[in-house]
């Protein structure tokens, strides 16, 4: 048997439409740097003595938790049931399999987690080059912007914003390119089960949608999923399933320009003036920039988020790295000005006292928010598209 026909056998289980992706040299040159790419960032966070050990809340906060016996409750415990978790069911489920796996060793451990959010880096790049070849984009623009982005390297195995992202691409490319509304509503579902933040794209779609009835159902699908992940920790603890809701909403300011104004990064006027400016914001875009295509809605609602959120974490770049590269409307020098100062935080955060006041730290952090400004700017008032 020839090198080629071995080949072909053993290929033969690989769907034609993938064998075709894999033959295309512009598809296996994403797909492998998504993958190295990641990879450098487990390695700059992976727990073993000759690694950066960089940051990261999958390490160094989750796992150090333990119970008042000294055990770590991600390895004897299950999320929502015996132990708060602060993020809804999907991270909880990806963080319960490492736990789980782990028997106790933190590398088995990081192996795990960083193992899930490497395929879903995977994943998401894969979506994103049929999303780039549907709209007619060169996958240089992917490159440029969702993987060559330093935001991937120091963020990408810090949370679970990855496989946020995924499934708002997933959802927003079956929707526009596959028409298929049902299974992007279930994409949706998935995404705000995995962080709330993506709730806030609904209305978007609402108004995408043809009449009230599909609304409705669209609606449903969405909740039904949200429901289905969330009802059986319901059922199981209802205090502490809550409590990880509840969590952030005892949260100071953190990375948001509002501690800038409000010295006291606890203030509770703070927090109120953030949901004052989410609200108007998010109606802003609902109303007043309907016209513009769901893209660009898409990625100015996400923004808004970060930027008028009290808890404006620099992982949540993550977010919107996809929508750099499938919006061409951002300039390359802009964006990289944006992600630099986001790396900026990380890089300060422990070098000096009181990161979440005013200091260094935060100088970085409202750079970046000023910069998040003008993108949005960009995105609502100008119809300049950036060369692909």
């Amino acid at each position: 048997m020839t090198v080629n026909s071995s080949w072909t056998a053993r290929a033969e289980w690989i769907p034609s439409r993938l064998k075709e992706l894999l033959n295309d040299p512009q598809y296996t040159t994403v797909i492998l740097a998504a993958g190295v790419f990641f990879l450098i960032s487990a390695l700059i966070h992976f727990p073993f003595n000759s690694s950066p050990s960089y940051y990261s809340d999958i390490i160094d906060t989750f796992w150090y938790r333990t119970t008042p016996q000294q055990l770590h409750e991600i390895v004897v415990g299950i999320p929502y049931v015996t132990y708060v978790f602060e993020y809804p069911p999907v991270c909880g489920l990806i963080l319960w399999l490492g736990g789980w796996a782990s028997g106790g060793n933190v590398g088995v451990y990081a192996t795990v987690e960083f193992g899930v959010l490497l395929i879903f880096t995977i994943l998401t790049a894969h979506y994103m080059y049929l999303f780039t070849k549907y709209l007619g984009l060169s996958y240089n623009r992917q490159l440029v912007y969702s993987i060559f982005a330093p935001s991937l390297i120091f963020y990408g195995a810090y949370n679970y914003d990855i496989v946020q992202t995924f499934f708002v691409v997933l959802s927003l490319y079956v929707f526009l390119a596959r028409s298929n509304w049902k299974w992007s509503a279930i994409a949706l579902g998935l995404a705000i089960s995995t962080k709330l933040s993506p709730a806030l794209l609904l209305p978007l779609f609402w108004q995408e949608l043809p009449d009230k009835k599909t609304r409705i159902i669209f609606s449903s699908y969405v909740g039904g999923v949200v429901a289905a992940l969330n009802l059986p920790f319901m059922a199981a603890n209802f205090k502490v399933w809550l409590a990880g809701y509840t969590y952030l909403k005892n949260w100071g300011l953190e990375d948001s320009f509002l501690v800038w104004i409000f010295k006291n990064p606890f203030s509770p006027l703070a927090k109120d003036i953030s949901y004052a400016l989410l609200a108007a914001s998010m109606l802003s875009i609902y109303i007043f920039f309907r016209s513009k295509p769901l893209m660009v809605r898409s990625f100015m609602v996400l923004a808004a988020f970060i930027l008028f959120s009290y808890i404006a974490t620099p992982q949540m770049n993550i977010d919107l790295l996809p929508l750099f590269a499938l919006v061409p409307m951002i300039p390359m020098t802009l964006f990289y000005l944006f992600e630099l100062a986001n790396i900026g935080i990380i890089i300060t955060w422990f070098q000096f006292p009181n990161p979440t006041h005013q200091g260094v730290s935060q100088t970085f952090a409202l750079i970046r928010q000023i910069y998040l400004a003008i993108i949005i700017a960009i995105l609502g008032f100008s119809n300049t598209v950036t060369e692909s």
